[in-house]
Order: C-alpha cells, then structure tokens, then sequence
C-alpha cells in the first residue's frame, strides 16, 4: 500500500468490491489492447494473441502438474473452474462426467465481441488443459462473440463424440 502523510487518508473499500472493480478494469484494458493489436496488424497481431496465450497455458500446466501423471478428465475440469472463478466469471457446470465437461457462462468477462480474438486469447486455456492431460481436448461449442446467447467451454476426451 501506498503510506500517505498523517492525518490524510483513504476510505477502504471491502477488498471483494475492490477486487471486482480493479479486475473488470484489467479485462476490459486487455480486450482494447486485444482490439488494437488486431486491427494494425491483422493475422500477425492474432497469432502474437495465440502464441502468447498459449505459452502462458503451458506454464500453468507445467507448475501446476509438473512430472505428474496426466490429470483426470474431472480434475482438470475443476481446474478450468477455479480459473474462471478467479476471473469472477459467472455460470454453472450443465456436464460433469469421465467423458466431458461443460461449462456455461452467460457473459464474456473480458467482454470480447469478435470471435477471432476470443479464439486467439483462448488458446490460454486449450494449452493449460492440454498440458494437465494431452488426451483432452479444449473446445468453445457456443460463444456470445459469434452471435451465440451463451458461452459454452468444454472438456472433451478425445475419443468422446462432441455434442
């Protein structure tokens, strides 16, 4: 914290209202840098989105599993869930099982509206629930970007058909 002079001082706010506040300032700045990137420098801004993302996923997964066996289908989806909580994302698991897990989010957090961001930018989590078990597969089936109602994210074994 920041020590001011005696005698001068600053209301606190609860630290969930702070919390909240500071972190949708973080993601909206994210999605405008998102943007920018995007329209000056087209395809190389979106693959500079995705390598980076994707490069952060790994290093997750790699601290979070390290030598370990691959995690369970079920594991990792408890994994993705703490890590939309921590972005104060709000919606609920419609699947659980050995096969698949689905999570519905009803708003972008961030908010994107352009899909090809949104998939750039999720290259983060493909990688993370890639590098927690390689035989699971990251897919968004709905997503409010491209016109859908909801976001749809989904854990899927590779050999589980999609819905």
């Amino acid at each position: 914290m920041i020590k001011l002079p005696p005698g001068i001082e600053i209301p606190e706010r609860p630290i969930e209202i702070r919390y909240k506040g500071v972190l949708h300032g973080l993601l909206t700045r994210i999605k405008g840098l998102y943007d920018a990137i995007y329209e000056r420098y087209g395809e190389d801004g979106l693959q500079l989105i995705r390598e980076v993302s994707s490069t952060y996923g790994r290093q997750i997964a790699e601290r979070t599993r390290g030598d370990d066996d691959p995690w369970q289908i079920r594991d990792v989806g408890l994994y993705l869930v703490m890590v939309f909580n921590n972005m104060r994302s709000e919606g609920e698991v419609t699947e659980f099982n050995d096969r698949r897990v689905a999570i519905l989010v009803p708003h972008c957090p961030y908010p994107f509206d352009k899909v090809v961001i949104c998939q750039a930018h999720t290259s983060m989590e493909r990688a993370l629930v890639q590098g927690l078990n390689p035989e699971l597969d990251y897919i968004i089936e709905k997503s409010i970007p491209a016109g859908d109602p909801i976001c749809l994210h989904v854990l899927n074994r590779r050999d589980a058909p999609v819905a």
